[in-house]
């Protein structure tokens, strides 16, 4: 993994004309836009060169398979030239129609290297498309170039991060990072699922788990991590309601009640008590 350059594009880049031509034909910005968060915490990252490599192996491996293909079904429409001690070289042809079949081989091997170079042309753009944009609260993913995938993740919503390897990927000395979220989606295994973030092509990965732990733990020192995370806040006594005021007036009423009575009890009982000693 390296940081991108001052115009946020890897070292020997495709010529600028033809990228600006096939971004035009695919219509596709070049740079997506920064993810939430600080504009002096934002830090863009662009695959290894040894990523493009590591492509440009299967993409050959694969070319040439198609190439031995084209080979063995156009044998057929092909003239065989053979040497003849009598006659000298004689072309054998199959089928009826010779001269459909003479000009048949020859459009096909045109037609495969015309993919032979487009193809090599996008496989270079979609390696130079390939943004990872990290910020203090979110990071963002951009591939591809007939179909763009975008993907934003808030980091305070990161689960779980791995590095993985392959076999061919340790050869080339590269990895990818795998991010899961606890947001939902349809399943984990499935790199489109919204759950899941895809990081290929890093050289030093661990670089960059490092610096996602750190923004992490940043957002949940702030308080912004899990509910479990923060310290608890004392309730408050609950302000005194208007049905308690109410309850608490006719409380009192009923207590000055009952002192009256008990007054006008003891002024009988003095009375009762002077009229005895009188008689």
């Amino acid at each position: 993994m390296r940081a991108a350059g001052a115009d946020g594009a890897p070292r020997g880049r495709m010529p600028t004309g033809l990228k600006r031509l096939l971004l035009t034909l695919f219509c596709v910005d070049e740079r997506p836009e920064p993810p939430p968060g600080s504009p002096e915490s934002l830090r863009t990252f662009r695959a290894s060169p040894r990523f493009f490599r590591y492509n440009l192996l299967k993409w050959g491996l694969g070319q040439a398979g198609a190439l031995f293909g084209l080979v063995v079904s156009t044998i057929g429409f092909l003239p065989i030239a053979f040497w003849a001690p009598d006659e000298g070289f004689e072309f054998l042809e199959f089928g009826p129609w010779t001269d459909f079949t003479r000009a048949l081989g020859p459009l096909l091997f045109v037609l495969f290297l015309v993919q032979l170079l487009g193809s090599l042309a996008v496989l270079r753009l979609g390696y130079e498309m390939r943004w990872y944009m990290v910020s203090d609260r979110a990071l963002r993913i951009r591939h591809g170039v007939y179909s763009v995938r975008e993907q934003t993740m808030t980091v305070v919503n990161i689960q779980n991060m791995a590095v993985k390897r392959g076999p061919l990927q340790r050869l080339f000395g590269i990895a990818d990072l795998e991010i899961r979220t606890a947001s939902g989606g349809d399943s984990d295994d499935d790199e489109d699922s919204l759950s899941l973030g895809l990081l290929r092509g890093l050289d030093n990965a661990e670089e960059l788990r490092n610096l996602l732990l750190a923004s992490l733990r940043q957002s949940r020192d702030a308080g912004l991590g899990d509910p479990d995370d923060r310290p608890a806040v004392p309730a408050m006594p609950a302000a005194p309601t208007e049905a308690g005021a109410s309850g608490r007036a006719e409380e009192a009423s009923v207590l000055a009640a009952a002192s009256d009575l008990l007054a006008e009890c003891r002024a009988l009982r003095r009375t009762v008590a002077g009229s005895a000693e009188a008689s």
